[in-house]
């Protein structure tokens, strides 16, 4: 009985070990799930996706691969091949015709690789992020080479976004070399993501000056500022600061835009005043419609702007004037239509009082009008 129990161990122990690396850590097991291909500029673009456990969502990862990495790639149904690289072994089996197709795959860890990840730290990842480490070559000197750029405390997470984008070791390196030697590793995440390169940091340098910071390199590229839009608002007549140049870019100030101001009678406004234009979305459309009002001041960019926001048109100064109010100043508009009077009320306050009302008038009596003013 005795030798059973120590036979029973043995067996046990032996599972155990098959299914542990020298780090102490369990190996991942196979993977598997769904594969597609097509042509792209010459090389076979994958995609592969992969059930999560509780079946409710999916993971996707698209890499370009050359057709001489593939082994037993081929046209045909039910046709089975792999690739093959360091982080371990994808075998795929499906149909293909015209280098275009589908099927599934089994994905195999490689053990050494496994290891060697997890001697620099990194354990217990899920065979699907060790898929796509795998995909995008990443191994154990790739995760050296970037600590040795300063980036001591790599977390998971953010060396899985950097395999994501692609963030290679050369590419941090010139961007220290670029002025950011001390960058935070999200940050040139945040660059890689935007597509900021040493070249796009060179030409917003020349634009703006070499002190410029991550956050502002981060704002141009998020609003895809480039020298040709710098260039074309200056000669539009706006010599624009890097800040100015992101607010003028994200309110989507443009130089058509301001051409069409100018040929509606506001030329040469400045930064605020175009800005709070844009803000309220006044149009040439909307200029020449106050124009039409008969308003006696003169027409200010200020004054288009208050009564923008007030929502004042043509429509709301005919129903006053065919009230008996024709001549109301721009100012006394604003006040009516802060306080809300319309047509309806001011007939229900002539009648309250015998007479037209003026104007200040019609504003005490809405003022007034829940404290003794009868419907």
């Amino acid at each position: 009985m005795r030798r059973n129990f120590q036979i029973v161990l043995s067996v046990i122990s032996t599972l155990l070990l098959i299914n542990i690396n020298a780090t102490g850590q369990p190996l991942p097991g196979k993977l598997d799930g769904k594969w597609e291909v097509s042509r792209l500029k010459g090389e076979l673009n994958f995609e592969f996706s992969v059930k999560d456990k509780d079946q409710k969502g999916s993971s996707s990862f698209s890499e370009s691969v050359r057709e001489s990495d593939l082994s037993g790639f081929k046209n045909g149904r039910d046709i089975s091949f792999s690739l093959k690289k360091r982080g371990g072994e994808i075998v795929m089996t499906g149909d293909i015709e015209s280098g275009e197709g589908s099927g599934t795959f089994v994905y195999e860890p490689d053990e050494t690789f496994v290891k060697e990840i997890a001697k620099e730290g990194f354990q217990g990842l899920k065979p699907e992020i060790l898929l796509m480490f795998t995909l995008k070559d990443l191994d154990a000197g790739y995760i050296r080479g970037i600590r040795n750029l300063g980036y001591k405390d790599l977390s998971e997470s953010n060396l899985i976004a950097l395999a994501a984008l692609g963030v290679t070791v050369d590419y941090i390196r010139e961007i220290q070399k670029s002025g950011f030697s001390n960058l935070a590793i999200s940050k040139i995440i945040g660059f890689k993501a935007l597509g900021i390169d040493p070249e796009y940091i060179a030409k917003m340098e020349k634009l703006f000056g070499s002190d410029l910071s991550a956050e502002d390199i981060t704002s141009f590229a998020a609003l895809k500022i480039d020298e040709q839009y710098a260039t074309a608002m200056y000669k539009s007549g706006y010599k624009l600061s890097g800040n100015e140049l992101v607010t003028f870019k994200a309110m989507g100030i443009t130089p058509e835009y301001v051409r069409e101001m100018s040929d509606a009678g506001f030329e040469g406004m400045s930064n605020n005043a175009i800005v709070q234009f844009r803000a309220q979305n006044i149009s040439p459309d909307y200029i020449k419609e106050v124009k039409s009002m008969g308003l006696k001041e003169d027409l200010t960019p200020d004054l288009i702007i208050r009564l923008k926001i007030f929502k004042i048109d043509k429509e709301y100064s005919n129903e006053l004037r065919n009230a008996g109010y024709p001549d109301l100043p721009a100012d006394k508009l604003v006040e009516f239509k802060i306080f809300k009077i319309d047509r309806a009320f001011i007939e229900k306050a002539a009648k309250f009082i015998g007479s037209r009302p003026t104007p200040e008038k019609l504003i005490e009596l809405r003022i007034a009008e829940g404290n003794g003013m009868q419907q």
